[in-house]
Protein backbone atom coordinates (compact mmCIF):
# COMPACT_ATOMS: atom_id res chain seq x y z
CA UNK A 1 0.00 0.00 0.00
CA UNK A 2 1.34 3.31 -0.67
CA UNK A 3 1.41 6.11 2.38
CA UNK A 4 -0.88 9.01 1.50
CA UNK A 5 0.96 10.93 3.82
CA UNK A 6 4.48 10.25 1.97
CA UNK A 7 2.81 11.34 -1.27
CA UNK A 8 2.06 14.45 0.14
CA UNK A 9 5.17 15.08 1.71
CA UNK A 10 6.17 14.21 -1.46
CA UNK A 11 4.69 16.09 -4.29
CA UNK A 12 4.96 18.95 -1.16
CA UNK A 13 8.57 18.57 -1.87
CA UNK A 14 8.70 18.25 -5.83
CA UNK A 15 6.51 21.49 -5.85
CA UNK A 16 9.15 23.33 -3.25
CA UNK A 17 11.77 21.98 -5.55
CA UNK A 18 10.41 23.50 -9.29
CA UNK A 19 9.71 26.68 -7.18
CA UNK A 20 13.59 26.82 -6.00
CA UNK A 21 14.35 26.47 -9.50
CA UNK A 22 11.94 28.69 -11.13
CA UNK A 23 13.14 31.68 -9.12
CA UNK A 24 16.91 30.79 -10.02
CA UNK A 25 15.57 31.19 -13.56
CA UNK A 26 16.01 27.53 -14.47
CA UNK A 27 13.05 26.91 -16.21
CA UNK A 28 13.36 23.30 -17.69
CA UNK A 29 14.08 21.93 -14.71
CA UNK A 30 11.13 23.64 -12.92
CA UNK A 31 9.22 22.11 -15.48
CA UNK A 32 10.40 18.57 -14.35
CA UNK A 33 9.28 18.98 -10.85
CA UNK A 34 5.93 20.05 -11.63
CA UNK A 35 5.03 17.82 -14.56
CA UNK A 36 6.60 15.15 -11.77
CA UNK A 37 3.47 16.51 -9.52
CA UNK A 38 0.87 16.33 -12.67
CA UNK A 39 1.93 13.26 -13.49
CA UNK A 40 1.09 11.49 -9.84
CA UNK A 41 -1.66 14.53 -9.57
CA UNK A 42 -3.69 15.84 -12.26
CA UNK A 43 -6.07 17.96 -10.87
CA UNK A 44 -3.04 19.40 -8.57
CA UNK A 45 -3.96 23.62 -8.54
CA UNK A 46 -0.81 24.62 -7.20
CA UNK A 47 1.30 22.34 -9.98
CA UNK A 48 -1.03 23.79 -12.90
CA UNK A 49 -1.02 27.34 -11.87
CA UNK A 50 2.89 27.50 -12.07
CA UNK A 51 2.80 25.54 -15.15
CA UNK A 52 0.52 28.47 -15.86
CA UNK A 53 3.38 31.31 -14.90
CA UNK A 54 5.94 29.44 -17.07
CA UNK A 55 3.45 29.38 -20.34
CA UNK A 56 2.59 32.85 -19.71
CA UNK A 57 6.52 34.41 -19.46
CA UNK A 58 7.43 32.32 -22.53
CA UNK A 59 4.40 34.15 -24.26
CA UNK A 60 2.02 30.98 -24.45
CA UNK A 61 -1.19 33.24 -23.07
CA UNK A 62 -3.47 31.40 -24.80
CA UNK A 63 -1.96 27.59 -23.15
CA UNK A 64 -1.73 29.72 -19.45
CA UNK A 65 -4.98 30.49 -19.85
CA UNK A 66 -6.89 27.03 -20.36
CA UNK A 67 -4.32 26.10 -17.33
CA UNK A 68 -5.05 28.10 -14.90
CA UNK A 69 -8.91 27.87 -15.33
CA UNK A 70 -8.39 24.18 -14.62
CA UNK A 71 -6.77 25.03 -11.48
CA UNK A 72 -9.34 27.45 -10.44
CA UNK A 73 -11.96 24.45 -11.12
CA UNK A 74 -10.30 23.23 -8.38
CA UNK A 75 -10.05 24.94 -5.76
CA UNK A 76 -11.80 27.96 -3.93
CA UNK A 77 -11.04 31.20 -6.10
CA UNK A 78 -7.20 32.80 -5.18
CA UNK A 79 -6.34 36.07 -5.61
CA UNK A 80 -2.99 35.17 -7.69
CA UNK A 81 -4.92 32.79 -9.94
CA UNK A 82 -7.03 35.38 -10.77
CA UNK A 83 -4.19 38.10 -11.19
CA UNK A 84 -2.68 35.45 -13.49
CA UNK A 85 -5.57 35.07 -15.00
CA UNK A 86 -5.79 39.16 -16.23
CA UNK A 87 -2.70 39.39 -17.21
CA UNK A 88 -2.81 36.47 -19.71
CA UNK A 89 -6.49 37.58 -20.86
CA UNK A 90 -4.96 41.41 -21.51
CA UNK A 91 -2.21 39.73 -23.59
CA UNK A 92 -4.75 37.98 -26.18
CA UNK A 93 -6.57 41.21 -26.20
CA UNK A 94 -9.60 40.25 -23.90
CA UNK A 95 -9.45 43.54 -21.61
CA UNK A 96 -12.91 43.15 -20.52
CA UNK A 97 -12.24 39.96 -19.50
CA UNK A 98 -9.15 40.79 -17.91
CA UNK A 99 -10.46 43.43 -15.95
CA UNK A 100 -12.65 41.57 -14.52
CA UNK A 101 -10.55 38.69 -13.38
CA UNK A 102 -8.40 41.25 -11.74
CA UNK A 103 -11.47 42.95 -10.12
CA UNK A 104 -12.17 39.72 -8.52
CA UNK A 105 -8.58 38.93 -7.88
CA UNK A 106 -8.58 42.33 -5.88
CA UNK A 107 -11.93 41.71 -4.02
CA UNK A 108 -10.05 38.51 -2.51
CA UNK A 109 -6.96 40.35 -1.63
CA UNK A 110 -7.28 44.04 -1.40
CA UNK A 111 -3.62 44.17 -0.49
CA UNK A 112 -2.35 42.29 -3.93
CA UNK A 113 -0.40 45.43 -5.36
CA UNK A 114 0.23 43.14 -8.54
CA UNK A 115 -3.73 43.03 -9.29
CA UNK A 116 -4.00 46.67 -8.96
CA UNK A 117 -0.69 47.54 -11.21
CA UNK A 118 -1.92 45.47 -13.89
CA UNK A 119 -5.53 46.67 -13.58
CA UNK A 120 -4.00 50.42 -14.26
CA UNK A 121 -1.58 49.06 -17.54
CA UNK A 122 -4.60 48.09 -18.90
CA UNK A 123 -6.44 51.80 -18.11
CA UNK A 124 -3.78 52.87 -19.56
CA UNK A 125 -4.18 50.97 -22.82
CA UNK A 126 -7.89 51.81 -22.47
CA UNK A 127 -7.53 55.62 -22.81
CA UNK A 128 -8.74 56.24 -19.04
CA UNK A 129 -5.90 57.75 -17.66
CA UNK A 130 -7.97 58.85 -14.09
CA UNK A 131 -8.88 55.19 -13.59
CA UNK A 132 -4.95 54.10 -14.17
CA UNK A 133 -3.71 56.35 -11.48
CA UNK A 134 -5.79 55.38 -8.92
CA UNK A 135 -4.43 51.93 -9.58
CA UNK A 136 -1.25 52.92 -9.28
CA UNK A 137 -1.35 54.90 -6.41
CA UNK A 138 -3.09 51.51 -4.56
CA UNK A 139 -0.33 48.85 -6.27
CA UNK A 140 2.47 51.46 -4.92
CA UNK A 141 0.89 52.56 -2.11
CA UNK A 142 0.97 48.60 -0.75
CA UNK A 143 4.65 48.50 -2.64
CA UNK A 144 5.98 51.82 -2.72
CA UNK A 145 9.94 50.48 -3.74
CA UNK A 146 8.48 48.54 -7.11
CA UNK A 147 10.54 50.13 -9.45
CA UNK A 148 8.45 49.02 -12.16
CA UNK A 149 5.35 50.21 -11.36
CA UNK A 150 6.97 53.06 -10.25
CA UNK A 151 8.29 53.51 -14.31
CA UNK A 152 4.76 53.02 -15.43
CA UNK A 153 3.17 55.52 -13.14
CA UNK A 154 5.87 58.04 -14.29
CA UNK A 155 4.74 57.60 -17.62
CA UNK A 156 1.66 57.69 -16.77
CA UNK A 157 1.74 61.26 -15.46
CA UNK A 158 4.24 62.35 -17.95
CA UNK A 159 1.64 61.60 -20.78
CA UNK A 160 -0.52 63.68 -18.61
CA UNK A 161 1.53 66.34 -18.11
CA UNK A 162 2.16 65.91 -14.30
CA UNK A 163 5.87 66.25 -15.14
CA UNK A 164 7.03 67.16 -11.85
CA UNK A 165 5.00 63.94 -9.96
CA UNK A 166 6.57 62.05 -13.22
CA UNK A 167 9.96 63.03 -12.04
CA UNK A 168 9.85 62.13 -8.62
CA UNK A 169 8.63 59.03 -9.85
CA UNK A 170 11.96 58.56 -12.11
CA UNK A 171 13.83 60.17 -9.62
CA UNK A 172 12.32 57.28 -7.03
CA UNK A 173 13.09 54.55 -9.30
CA UNK A 174 16.43 55.10 -10.27
CA UNK A 175 17.47 55.15 -6.53
CA UNK A 176 16.42 51.65 -6.51
CA UNK A 177 17.95 50.99 -10.34
CA UNK A 178 20.54 53.13 -10.73
CA UNK A 179 21.95 51.24 -13.78
CA UNK A 180 18.97 51.13 -15.94
CA UNK A 181 19.28 52.98 -19.07
CA UNK A 182 15.78 53.26 -20.06
CA UNK A 183 15.07 54.59 -16.99
CA UNK A 184 17.32 57.84 -17.33
CA UNK A 185 16.39 58.13 -20.95
CA UNK A 186 12.27 58.68 -19.15
CA UNK A 187 13.93 60.94 -16.87
CA UNK A 188 15.85 62.95 -19.57
CA UNK A 189 12.32 63.66 -21.92
CA UNK A 190 10.33 65.13 -18.54
CA UNK A 191 13.61 67.02 -17.88
CA UNK A 192 13.37 67.92 -21.58
CA UNK A 193 9.71 68.64 -21.59
CA UNK A 194 10.32 70.95 -18.17
CA UNK A 195 12.95 73.16 -19.93
CA UNK A 196 10.17 73.75 -22.64
CA UNK A 197 7.25 74.92 -20.26
CA UNK A 198 10.41 77.53 -18.39
CA UNK A 199 11.00 78.62 -21.70
CA UNK A 200 7.59 79.00 -22.70
CA UNK A 201 7.12 81.04 -19.15
CA UNK A 202 9.41 83.21 -20.31
CA UNK A 203 12.15 81.30 -18.21
CA UNK A 204 15.54 80.03 -20.44
CA UNK A 205 15.30 76.60 -19.21
CA UNK A 206 18.52 76.10 -19.41
CA UNK A 207 19.11 74.06 -16.25
CA UNK A 208 16.90 71.49 -17.24
CA UNK A 209 17.93 71.31 -20.78
CA UNK A 210 21.41 70.56 -19.24
CA UNK A 211 20.10 67.85 -16.97
CA UNK A 212 18.27 66.41 -18.82
CA UNK A 213 21.71 65.86 -21.84
CA UNK A 214 23.25 64.55 -18.68
CA UNK A 215 20.35 62.02 -18.34
CA UNK A 216 20.52 61.20 -21.97
CA UNK A 217 24.40 60.93 -21.62
CA UNK A 218 24.13 58.17 -18.65
CA UNK A 219 21.76 56.11 -20.41
CA UNK A 220 24.13 56.08 -23.19
CA UNK A 221 26.78 55.26 -21.33
CA UNK A 222 24.69 52.22 -19.93
CA UNK A 223 23.40 51.50 -23.41
CA UNK A 224 25.30 52.85 -26.12
CA UNK A 225 23.03 51.26 -28.44
CA UNK A 226 19.82 52.94 -27.18
CA UNK A 227 19.15 54.53 -30.05
CA UNK A 228 15.97 56.29 -28.78
CA UNK A 229 18.08 58.51 -26.48
CA UNK A 230 20.33 59.74 -29.15
CA UNK A 231 17.58 61.24 -31.16
CA UNK A 232 15.75 62.59 -28.43
CA UNK A 233 18.88 64.26 -26.76
CA UNK A 234 19.59 65.62 -30.42
CA UNK A 235 16.09 67.44 -30.52
CA UNK A 236 17.33 69.10 -27.16
CA UNK A 237 20.36 70.60 -29.07
CA UNK A 238 18.05 71.42 -32.15
CA UNK A 239 16.26 73.51 -30.35
CA UNK A 240 18.87 75.10 -29.17
CA UNK A 241 20.50 75.93 -32.08
CA UNK A 242 23.42 73.35 -31.95
CA UNK A 243 22.48 71.74 -35.15
CA UNK A 244 25.50 70.55 -35.65
CA UNK A 245 25.61 68.17 -32.70
CA UNK A 246 21.89 67.74 -33.07
CA UNK A 247 21.43 66.45 -36.28
CA UNK A 248 24.44 64.02 -35.56
CA UNK A 249 22.24 62.63 -32.87
CA UNK A 250 18.98 62.93 -34.95
CA UNK A 251 20.29 60.65 -37.24
CA UNK A 252 20.34 57.68 -34.85
CA UNK A 253 16.27 57.02 -35.73
CA UNK A 254 17.36 55.44 -38.60
CA UNK A 255 18.48 52.63 -35.85
CA UNK A 256 15.23 52.37 -34.03
CA UNK A 257 13.30 48.85 -33.99
CA UNK A 258 10.58 50.43 -36.36
CA UNK A 259 12.68 52.13 -38.62
CA UNK A 260 11.38 55.72 -39.90
CA UNK A 261 11.94 54.38 -43.75
CA UNK A 262 12.92 51.59 -45.77
CA UNK A 263 16.77 51.39 -46.77
CA UNK A 264 18.14 50.90 -50.26
CA UNK A 265 20.17 47.62 -50.61
CA UNK A 266 22.38 50.46 -52.46
CA UNK A 267 25.77 51.45 -50.49
CA UNK A 268 24.81 54.97 -48.44
CA UNK A 269 25.69 58.19 -48.91
CA UNK A 270 28.20 60.03 -46.95
CA UNK A 271 28.29 63.25 -49.06
CA UNK A 272 31.79 63.05 -51.66
CA UNK A 273 31.43 63.10 -55.04
CA UNK A 274 29.83 60.48 -57.18
CA UNK A 275 30.55 61.21 -60.35
CA UNK A 276 28.58 59.45 -62.94
CA UNK A 277 26.41 58.69 -59.68
CA UNK A 278 22.83 59.53 -58.61
CA UNK A 279 22.10 60.24 -55.00
CA UNK A 280 18.30 58.84 -53.93
CA UNK A 281 17.36 60.81 -51.05
CA UNK A 282 14.43 58.40 -49.52
CA UNK A 283 11.64 60.25 -47.70
CA UNK A 284 10.44 59.42 -44.33
CA UNK A 285 7.77 60.08 -41.06
CA UNK A 286 5.34 62.75 -42.02
CA UNK A 287 3.79 65.08 -44.47
CA UNK A 288 5.57 68.24 -42.58
CA UNK A 289 9.05 66.60 -42.78
CA UNK A 290 8.80 65.70 -46.00
CA UNK A 291 7.97 69.48 -47.55
CA UNK A 292 9.96 70.85 -45.17
CA UNK A 293 13.65 68.88 -46.04
CA UNK A 294 12.60 68.44 -49.66
CA UNK A 295 14.81 72.25 -49.72
CA UNK A 296 17.52 70.33 -49.28
CA UNK A 297 17.25 68.82 -52.97
CA UNK A 298 17.42 71.51 -55.15
CA UNK A 299 20.89 72.53 -53.06
CA UNK A 300 22.24 69.21 -53.19
CA UNK A 301 21.75 69.78 -57.29
CA UNK A 302 23.17 73.12 -56.95
CA UNK A 303 26.88 71.31 -55.52
CA UNK A 304 26.63 69.60 -58.86
CA UNK A 305 24.90 66.25 -57.62
CA UNK A 306 22.19 64.20 -59.88
CA UNK A 307 19.46 64.15 -57.29
CA UNK A 308 16.41 61.75 -57.31
CA UNK A 309 13.88 62.28 -54.70
CA UNK A 310 12.27 58.89 -53.24
CA UNK A 311 8.43 59.82 -52.08
CA UNK A 312 4.66 57.99 -51.96
CA UNK A 313 2.85 58.53 -54.91
CA UNK A 314 0.78 61.24 -53.31
CA UNK A 315 3.19 63.62 -52.79
CA UNK A 316 4.72 63.58 -56.32
CA UNK A 317 3.15 66.55 -58.24
CA UNK A 318 3.69 69.13 -55.59
CA UNK A 319 7.70 68.41 -55.44
CA UNK A 320 8.04 68.03 -58.96
CA UNK A 321 8.42 71.25 -58.70
CA UNK A 322 11.89 71.33 -57.10
CA UNK A 323 14.29 72.82 -59.41
CA UNK A 324 16.78 70.13 -60.66
CA UNK A 325 15.28 67.38 -58.90
CA UNK A 326 14.31 63.76 -60.66
CA UNK A 327 10.69 62.52 -58.25
CA UNK A 328 10.05 59.11 -58.39
CA UNK A 329 7.43 57.02 -56.53
CA UNK A 330 8.68 53.43 -56.37
CA UNK A 331 12.15 51.72 -55.32
CA UNK A 332 11.16 49.89 -58.91
CA UNK A 333 11.87 53.03 -60.87
CA UNK A 334 15.14 53.45 -59.60
CA UNK A 335 17.10 49.79 -61.59
CA UNK A 336 17.28 52.53 -64.88
CA UNK A 337 19.20 54.82 -62.53
CA UNK A 338 21.59 52.75 -61.30
CA UNK A 339 24.39 53.10 -59.69
CA UNK A 340 23.08 55.21 -56.92
CA UNK A 341 23.68 55.94 -53.63
CA UNK A 342 21.22 56.79 -51.47
CA UNK A 343 20.33 58.91 -48.00
CA UNK A 344 16.90 59.67 -45.65
CA UNK A 345 15.90 62.86 -46.68
CA UNK A 346 15.95 64.25 -43.25
CA UNK A 347 19.77 63.39 -43.02
CA UNK A 348 20.96 65.53 -45.41
CA UNK A 349 21.82 68.56 -42.88
CA UNK A 350 24.28 66.44 -41.34
CA UNK A 351 25.97 65.98 -44.49
CA UNK A 352 25.90 69.55 -45.35
CA UNK A 353 27.05 70.62 -41.84
CA UNK A 354 23.74 72.55 -41.80
CA UNK A 355 23.29 75.59 -38.94
CA UNK A 356 21.04 77.95 -38.72
CA UNK A 357 22.66 80.24 -40.27
CA UNK A 358 23.89 78.24 -43.50
CA UNK A 359 20.27 76.83 -44.31
CA UNK A 360 19.38 77.14 -47.37
CA UNK A 361 16.57 80.11 -47.71
CA UNK A 362 14.75 80.23 -51.01
CA UNK A 363 11.71 81.40 -51.39
CA UNK A 364 9.35 79.83 -52.46
CA UNK A 365 11.22 76.61 -53.40
CA UNK A 366 8.01 75.06 -54.40
CA UNK A 367 5.03 76.24 -56.62
CA UNK A 368 1.37 75.78 -57.17
CA UNK A 369 0.33 75.15 -60.41
CA UNK A 370 -0.55 78.09 -62.49
CA UNK A 371 -4.07 76.78 -64.11
CA UNK A 372 -5.16 76.03 -60.32
CA UNK A 373 -4.24 78.94 -59.08
CA UNK A 374 -5.88 81.39 -61.70
CA UNK A 375 -9.24 78.81 -60.40
CA UNK A 376 -9.07 79.03 -57.25
CA UNK A 377 -8.56 83.10 -57.59
CA UNK A 378 -11.81 83.38 -59.04
CA UNK A 379 -13.70 81.18 -56.44
CA UNK A 380 -12.33 83.40 -53.55
CA UNK A 381 -12.53 86.47 -54.81
CA UNK A 382 -11.32 89.87 -53.63
CA UNK A 383 -13.88 91.33 -51.57
CA UNK A 384 -12.55 90.42 -48.32
CA UNK A 385 -9.39 89.89 -46.18
CA UNK A 386 -8.85 86.16 -46.80
CA UNK A 387 -7.38 84.04 -43.62
CA UNK A 388 -6.79 80.16 -44.59
CA UNK A 389 -7.25 78.29 -41.01
CA UNK A 390 -6.78 75.12 -39.70
CA UNK A 391 -6.87 73.64 -36.29
CA UNK A 392 -6.39 70.06 -36.32
CA UNK A 393 -2.87 68.39 -37.54
CA UNK A 394 -2.28 65.12 -39.04
CA UNK A 395 -3.47 63.72 -42.42
CA UNK A 396 -6.49 63.85 -43.47
CA UNK A 397 -7.75 60.40 -41.60
CA UNK A 398 -6.23 61.15 -38.39
CA UNK A 399 -8.56 62.63 -36.12
CA UNK A 400 -7.24 61.93 -32.76
CA UNK A 401 -6.44 65.18 -30.57
CA UNK A 402 -3.00 65.91 -29.75
CA UNK A 403 -1.52 69.56 -27.84
CA UNK A 404 -1.20 70.80 -31.35
CA UNK A 405 -4.90 70.59 -32.14
CA UNK A 406 -6.53 73.66 -31.72
CA UNK A 407 -10.31 74.51 -30.80
CA UNK A 408 -11.76 75.95 -33.48
CA UNK A 409 -13.93 78.32 -30.48
CA UNK A 410 -10.25 79.63 -30.29
CA UNK A 411 -10.21 81.13 -33.68
CA UNK A 412 -13.52 83.59 -32.40
CA UNK A 413 -11.28 86.21 -32.26
CA UNK A 414 -9.58 86.39 -36.10
CA UNK A 415 -13.52 85.89 -36.73
CA UNK A 416 -14.15 89.61 -35.15
CA UNK A 417 -11.66 90.98 -36.68
CA UNK A 418 -13.88 93.34 -39.81
CA UNK A 419 -13.54 92.45 -42.94
CA UNK A 420 -12.23 89.44 -42.60
CA UNK A 421 -13.36 85.78 -43.94
CA UNK A 422 -12.07 82.72 -42.89
CA UNK A 423 -11.13 80.12 -45.84
CA UNK A 424 -11.04 76.36 -43.99
CA UNK A 425 -7.87 74.67 -45.12
CA UNK A 426 -8.75 71.81 -42.51
CA UNK A 427 -9.16 68.41 -44.35
CA UNK A 428 -11.17 65.17 -42.93
CA UNK A 429 -13.36 64.83 -39.95
CA UNK A 430 -12.41 68.28 -37.97
CA UNK A 431 -14.36 70.19 -40.67
CA UNK A 432 -17.60 68.96 -39.05
CA UNK A 433 -16.70 71.14 -35.95
CA UNK A 434 -17.78 74.30 -38.53
CA UNK A 435 -21.48 73.41 -37.71
CA UNK A 436 -20.86 73.83 -33.92
CA UNK A 437 -18.85 77.52 -34.23
CA UNK A 438 -20.91 80.29 -33.67
CA UNK A 439 -19.28 82.47 -35.91
CA UNK A 440 -19.93 79.70 -39.02
CA UNK A 441 -20.92 81.96 -41.08
CA UNK A 442 -17.94 83.79 -41.29
CA UNK A 443 -16.10 80.33 -42.50
CA UNK A 444 -16.02 78.94 -45.87
CA UNK A 445 -15.11 75.73 -46.99
CA UNK A 446 -13.26 75.31 -50.10
CA UNK A 447 -13.14 72.24 -52.74
CA UNK A 448 -9.35 71.57 -52.23
CA UNK A 449 -8.18 68.35 -52.52
CA UNK A 450 -10.94 66.36 -51.69
CA UNK A 451 -10.08 62.64 -52.23
CA UNK A 452 -7.71 61.53 -49.65
CA UNK A 453 -6.11 58.87 -52.13
CA UNK A 454 -4.86 61.77 -55.34
CA UNK A 455 -2.45 64.01 -55.32
CA UNK A 456 -1.55 66.07 -52.13
CA UNK A 457 -1.85 69.29 -51.61
CA UNK A 458 -1.76 70.69 -55.02
CA UNK A 459 -5.35 72.84 -54.62
CA UNK A 460 -4.45 73.54 -51.43
CA UNK A 461 -1.27 75.07 -52.64
CA UNK A 462 -3.54 77.04 -55.41
CA UNK A 463 -5.87 78.27 -53.06
CA UNK A 464 -2.94 79.78 -51.05
CA UNK A 465 -1.73 81.66 -53.41
CA UNK A 466 -4.86 83.86 -53.18
CA UNK A 467 -5.04 83.90 -49.85
CA UNK A 468 -3.96 87.22 -47.40
CA UNK A 469 -2.59 85.30 -44.17
CA UNK A 470 -2.79 81.81 -43.28
CA UNK A 471 -3.18 80.92 -38.97
CA UNK A 472 -2.57 77.41 -38.51
CA UNK A 473 -2.00 75.01 -36.08
CA UNK A 474 1.51 72.87 -35.98
CA UNK A 475 0.66 71.36 -39.01
CA UNK A 476 1.69 70.03 -42.69
CA UNK A 477 -0.05 73.73 -43.79
CA UNK A 478 2.22 75.29 -42.44
CA UNK A 479 5.06 73.75 -43.94
CA UNK A 480 3.46 74.05 -47.04
CA UNK A 481 2.51 77.65 -47.00
CA UNK A 482 6.03 78.09 -45.62
CA UNK A 483 7.30 76.51 -48.84
CA UNK A 484 5.57 78.08 -50.68
CA UNK A 485 6.72 82.14 -49.64
CA UNK A 486 3.39 82.24 -48.37
CA UNK A 487 2.51 84.55 -44.93
CA UNK A 488 1.80 81.98 -42.76
CA UNK A 489 1.52 82.12 -38.46
CA UNK A 490 1.72 79.02 -37.27
CA UNK A 491 0.66 78.39 -33.19
CA UNK A 492 2.33 75.97 -31.48
CA UNK A 493 2.10 74.60 -27.87
CA UNK A 494 3.96 74.80 -25.04
CA UNK A 495 5.27 71.58 -25.33
CA UNK A 496 6.44 72.12 -28.91
CA UNK A 497 8.43 70.14 -31.75
CA UNK A 498 11.98 70.68 -32.05
CA UNK A 499 11.83 72.25 -35.24
CA UNK A 500 10.45 75.59 -33.76
CA UNK A 501 13.41 76.28 -31.27
CA UNK A 502 12.95 77.74 -28.15
CA UNK A 503 11.64 81.26 -27.62
CA UNK A 504 12.00 82.82 -30.95
CA UNK A 505 9.02 84.37 -32.79
CA UNK A 506 10.58 83.74 -36.40
CA UNK A 507 12.20 80.43 -38.05
CA UNK A 508 15.53 79.90 -40.09
CA UNK A 509 13.16 77.40 -41.84
CA UNK A 510 10.48 79.95 -43.20
CA UNK A 511 11.54 83.55 -43.79
CA UNK A 512 7.54 84.59 -44.24
CA UNK A 513 6.51 82.73 -40.84
CA UNK A 514 5.77 83.91 -37.78
CA UNK A 515 5.49 81.72 -34.54
CA UNK A 516 3.03 82.00 -31.32
CA UNK A 517 3.65 80.34 -28.85
CA UNK A 518 1.39 79.01 -25.81
CA UNK A 519 2.66 80.36 -22.56
CA UNK A 520 0.31 78.02 -20.44
CA UNK A 521 -0.93 74.59 -21.52
CA UNK A 522 -4.41 74.19 -22.99
CA UNK A 523 -5.02 77.93 -22.96
CA UNK A 524 -5.22 79.52 -26.68
CA UNK A 525 -7.37 82.62 -25.82
CA UNK A 526 -3.91 85.25 -24.67
CA UNK A 527 -1.88 83.44 -28.15
CA UNK A 528 -5.37 84.30 -30.34
CA UNK A 529 -5.45 88.13 -28.77
CA UNK A 530 -1.97 88.57 -30.03
CA UNK A 531 -2.53 86.97 -33.38
CA UNK A 532 -5.65 88.75 -33.83
CA UNK A 533 -3.39 92.03 -33.03
CA UNK A 534 -0.60 90.85 -35.68
CA UNK A 535 -3.45 89.99 -38.77
CA UNK A 536 -5.03 93.91 -37.74
CA UNK A 537 -1.76 94.91 -38.61
CA UNK A 538 -1.50 93.36 -42.08
CA UNK A 539 -4.93 94.65 -42.73
CA UNK A 540 -3.90 98.32 -42.44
Amino acid sequence: MTDPIADHKTMAQLLQQGLFHHRRGEVAMAMERYSEVLKKDPKNAEALYYVAVIACQEGQFKQGVDLVRKALALVPPEARMLNLLGQALDRLGQPLDAVKALDQAIALDPKLAAAHANRANIMVDAGLPDEALKSFDKALALAPNSPHELINRGGLLEMVGRLEDALKDYDHALKLEPNTAEVHANLGSVLKQLGQVEAAAGHDGDARFDAAIAAYDRALKLKPRLHEAYAARGEIKLMRGDWLAGFSDYDHRAEFANPTLTPLPDPRWHGEKRPGERIVLVAELGLSDIIQFCRFAPALVAQGHDVVLLVHKGMASLLSTLQGVTVVTDAAELESKRPLRWLPLMSVPTILGTTPETLPREVAYLAADPARVTAFAGKLGTATFKIGITWSPGEPDRTALTDRHIPLTAFAALAALPGVELIALQKGAPLGDIKGAAFREKIRSIDADPSADRDYFLDTAAAMMGLDLIVSCDSPIVHLAGALGRPVFTLVPVISDWRWMLSRDDSPWYPTLRVFRQATAQQWGPVFERIAAAARERMA
